[in-house]
């Protein structure tokens, strides 16, 4: 998976659902340069209509379609910012690629210069510009919480594509690092390994936290639980003493359910199967696992 960045004026994929360029030379570089199944870095720019609290910062990831758009067909231009448009009242930004899927991180939100190596160059204000393996590694280890999409024609099956023709499998989830800058965060300290059950289908989330409750917050915040009546809710939790041990043990889990996995961290089975592969993972190292 390749990471790109970009400045923008903001991050909102449940308004917005596409990466905007204003010629159409400069998207398309971003479709020849990529591979089905890469992401793109939203990147605050220093001045408005960017709010304060964002400019510099990094905002928020998303996986895109590499497929040309304009804007104006892919949603009602009536629902974007004034921004958008110039003083004729065209869009400023009418080429795109649309959205497939987002992740907003969490607050926080970092400044660029306290997780990349250096300052984007100017290149970044009007095309994306690829990040190089550590400074992706940096990015894909900041922790976020994925963000509804506005829904267009050919969504589902824009993402169906991805995850199809992708050349990367199942996301394993970030690897714990440390950070040191306007937020501290120590891989070394207490961390849990949970499991959670969605409503009462045998649909399973595992992944790994240094704050359960506050882990399953996020997770629910874009559930319409008052809707469709279900949530995700904790059932399972084992406590190590660092992020790593908590990650080895999801790892382990996410190996003896090989077969069972979904999308993301989620995992489709029963209740036994779960439970099964969970004390397996607690007690038995990764070499047994991988013999």
């Amino acid at each position: 998976m390749q990471i790109f960045a970009k400045r923008f004026y903001g991050f909102d994929p449940g308004k917005q659902p596409f990466v905007a360029f204003g010629l159409e030379g400069n998207r398309d570089a971003l479709i020849s340069a990529s591979v089905p199944g890469d992401r793109i870095v939203f990147v605050g720019t220093q001045g408005e209509p960017t709010p304060k609290r964002e400019r510099g910062r990094l905002l928020g990831i998303a996986e895109f379609a590499r497929v040309a758009v304009d804007v104006e067909n892919l949603i009602d231009l009536s629902t974007l910012e004034p921004y958008h448009f110039g003083a004729s009242g065209a869009l400023v930004w009418p080429k795109a690629l649309p959205i497939t899927r987002a992740w907003g991180f969490e607050e926080p939100l970092l400044e660029l210069v306290d997780v990349l190596k250096e300052q984007l160059t100017f290149e970044a204000t009007i095309r994306a510009v690829l990040l190089d393996d550590s400074d992706s590694r940096a990015v894909l280890a900041i922790p976020r919480v994925e963000l509804p999409v506005r829904h267009f024609e050919d969504l589902d099956r824009l993402r169906a594509l991805n995850d199809a023709v992708a050349p990367h499998a199942p996301t394993t989830g970030p690897v714990p690092a440390p950070w040191n800058g306007n937020v501290s965060r120590d891989p070394n300290s207490e961390a849990w390994t949970y499991a959670m059950k969605f409503g009462r289908r045998d649909l399973w989330k595992v992944g790994h936290t240094q704050d359960v409750a506050q882990r399953l917050r996020e997770v629910n915040l874009h559930v319409p639980h008052e809707e469709i009546g279900e949530r995700w809710v904790i059932v399972l939790t084992q406590r190590w003493r660092s992020s790593q041990d908590a990650y080895a043990m999801e790892q382990r889990i996410f190996k003896s359910l090989e077969g069972f996995r979904t999308e993301g961290e989620r995992v489709k089975c029963t209740a036994a199967e779960l439970e099964i592969a969970w004390a397996r993972s607690i007690f038995l190292p990764d070499h047994v696992l991988r013999d």
